[in-house]
């Protein structure tokens, strides 16, 4: 079958034009897209909403072009567009080497509505298309824009082929998820599940239910959820070339629209490896080989820079500025690249402006770029404002430290949420991507009369209940965990301040008889912000997040803090958590947990002699989810694990939006991950607490 350049091909061109000859053949290279992509439709409900485009339109099966083939399918979209009217999914139209298969065509005489069905969330109401200056789209929805453009400039082009007598007028919609618009009916996502064909390879589809036609046509145009938004004019001016970022050769390969769709179409068809401009944004690559792939295929994004800036960074000893998070480093990392400075150490003191305001307690995003910076190239000039606070390569703020424990009381408790978000409500009076808290874990620490204190892993809290809206349930759950005692609560980053904060929302939209009780105890724990007047709970809990940020710095946690890389950071530069959780007592009577019923050794040692991460050590997830994700012929490999937040949304996901009721495999796997999470904030307050108490 021959090459065609797609809407798909299209936008992988935009992100980076030499994508395409790695994506040419997918047995060459290594890709990583494949299982994210699939995972983060499968979590956000992307598959269903298709479906339920379809339905509103009155698409049956007559009407949706499933075949393959192109010709075929070409064949099968101009017999039905021969009718006066018609709506059709799948569509198929090919001029030249670009094919395009449209979400769904509207054909009303001799006007064709284009519309592409995405996922995507969009509140008119606050968002806009095109920025107030007029001169560029808006960043965050600009992909879609110029997906649904490229369509348009190939339809226009092509119905003039299929139907030279005809004139047809072809608008271009966007059908996206209306975050201003509550669903008006309960279940909207249980009318589409994910269905598993039993013969052949077992291929995974969405099917709707008997009913789902019937109960959309009930569902007034004006309450839809998922509606089409009107972006012909934007996509005129796109193919024109009106927009600024079109002479970014970044983005476009300069020269706006059409020069750019004629270039990457001949490159990608006849597979020669266009020209590019590596970038911060390279360090995403998804066609960087895994250090554990053990397969022979080639890495891309080593083989640009081999090109471009003439080294291996796979094989270089040196740390690189790659290693530099962007969180404290921004968009100078592109400066740096764009002046050949691929290496921390190529830095000097000009590129390294310290923060000159400090105004704040313990460390910042720039004082932390200097920590890296120095411990990675061993720069003592940089070090020296830094060392007294530092313990070999980690450094660690004693004082700073005993300042914040000082307000904390215990008992101790440690809470972290898992949550969904998706497109199709679950619930009547939700709007789309309202989310739904479906899990937690919680562990306590309690201090003795001696000085010591017990670890226990006290509670946990999960939905397995198909349709149930689990979020005034769970906040009891976690209610009666915490009301107990008047302990400090810690949280990991804002996840859990806002989840509690939408919850405190969706209580007022109902009639729980505890409702009052309920809002009460969220204000008690959280904080937020009304009309510039901010309030804070008597307990609102302590990010530990903002803890590790001021007061603690490691060189394995790459400049990030997230607490899968500050886990590993911190089991590395405590010999006593190390001495401590190398014996087999978590799971024990001595350090209880609700999920383990045999003792577990927590620290092991990689042959590098570094503690391997503890999220390494859990089981894998795609073995449970019993899915062939061969949806828009993508992949889930057995690979992916529970460590994997977003294999954790798509199992509970892949629950719901299928008949089989989570499996105990899969539930235990869930809990245990968030368990590991909560237990691995326990860690990091064990060693900051044990090291302030030595």
């Amino acid at each position: 079958m021959p090459k065609y350049f797609t809407k798909s091909a299209f936008t992988m061109s935009l992100e980076c034009p030499r994508r395409l000859y790695y994506a040419y053949d997918k047995d060459t290279y290594a890709n990583q897209d494949v299982d994210d992509e699939f995972l983060r439709s499968l979590a956000e409900g992307g598959f269903q909403v298709g479906e339920f485009a379809k339905l509103c339109y009155g698409i049956g099966a007559t009407n949706n072009i499933k075949t393959l083939e192109p010709a075929d399918a070409v064949r099968q979209t101009k017999e039905l567009l021969s009718q006066e009217n018609v709506n059709i999914a799948e569509a198929a139209f090919l001029v030249g080497n670009m094919f395009v298969r449209a979400d769904i065509i509207e054909k009303k005489g001799d006007v064709i509505n284009l519309i592409e069905v995405k996922a995507k969330s969009w509140n008119p109401l606050e968002d806009t298309f095109v920025l107030k200056n007029g001169k560029s789209t808006n960043k965050a929805i600009r992909p879609y824009l110029y997906d649904v453009a490229f369509q348009k400039y190939v339809l226009v082009q092509a119905l003039k082929e299929m139907f030279p007598e005809k004139n047809f007028k072809v608008n271009a919609f966007l059908m996206l998820a209306d975050k201003s618009r509550n669903a008006t009916v309960n279940g909207l996502n249980q009318l589409f599940k994910i269905k598993t064909d039993s013969k052949g390879k077992g291929k995974s589809y969405v099917e709707a239910a008997a009913n789902a036609a019937e109960a959309i046509s009930n569902i007034p145009v004006a309450d839809r959820v998922v509606r089409p938004f009107d972006v012909d004019d934007v996509c005129e001016r796109i193919i024109a070339g009106d927009y600024a970022e079109q002479q970014d050769p970044e983005f476009m390969l300069g020269g706006g629209f059409v020069k750019h769709v004629e270039i990457m179409s001949n490159d990608y068809c006849n597979h020669i490896k266009t020209d590019c401009v590596i970038g911060s944004k390279c360090f995403a690559c998804p066609f960087h080989r895994k250090t554990d792939d053990s397969s022979d295929k080639r890495d891309g994004y080593c083989e640009c820079w081999i090109e471009k800036a003439g080294f291996d960074p796979s094989a270089t000893t040196r740390p690189l500025i790659k290693e530099m998070s962007g969180q404290y480093i921004g968009t100078k990392r592109d400066d740096y690249i764009k002046e050949k400075k691929y290496f921390m150490d190529d830095l000097t003191d000009a590129d390294l402006k310290r923060h000159s305001d400090k105004s704040h307690e313990g460390l910042d995003h720039y004082e932390r770029k200097w920590l890296h910076i120095g411990v990675a190239t061993g720069n003592e000039d940089v070090l020296k404002d830094y060392r007294s606070k530092m313990q070999g390569d980690a450094y660690l703020d004693l004082a700073g430290l005993k300042d914040e424990m000082k307000d904390w009381n215990f008992p101790l408790h440690f809470i972290d949420f898992e949550t969904s978000a998706v497109a199709l409500p679950f619930y009547d009076k939700m709007r789309p991507y309202e989310q739904i808290a479906f899990q937690f874990s919680h562990h306590r620490v309690d201090r003795n009369d001696d000085g010591t204190y017990k670890i226990t892993h006290a509670g946990q809290f999960i939905n397995t209940e198909q349709g149930h809206f689990p979020n005034f349930d769970f906040i009891r759950a976690l209610k009666a965990e915490l009301d107990k005692d008047n302990g400090t609560i810690f949280r990991y980053s804002n996840h859990e301040n806002t989840i509690l904060r939408e919850i405190h929302r969706q209580l007022d939209a109902r009639n729980e008889p505890d409702k009052k009780e309920l809002q009460d105890f969220i204000d008690s724990i959280t904080h937020y912000e009304e009309e510039k007047v901010k309030f804070a709970g008597e307990r609102d809990m302590v990010d530990l997040a903002d803890v590790v940020l001021k007061n603690y710095f490691h060189p394995i946690m790459g400049g990030s803090y997230s607490i899968k890389v500050v886990l590993p950071s911190v089991l590395n530069s405590s010999g006593f958590i190390q001495s401590k959780y190398s014996q087999p007592i978590y799971g024990t009577s001595e350090m209880p947990s609700q999920n383990l019923s045999e003792a577990k050794v927590w620290i092991d040692y990689g042959e590098d002699g570094k503690v391997k991460n503890p999220y390494k050590l859990l089981p894998p997830i795609a073995s449970y989810l019993g899915i062939d994700a061969d949806l828009n012929e993508l992949e889930l490999k057995e690979t992916e694990s529970v460590a994997n937040g977003g294999a954790a949304l798509a199992a509970y996901a892949k629950m719901q939006f299928s008949d089989a009721a989570m499996s105990e495999a899969l539930e235990k796997a869930l809990l245990t991950y968030c368990e590991l999470d909560t237990l691995a904030m326990v860690f990091i307050w064990e060693y900051f607490f044990n090291e302030c108490n030595k």
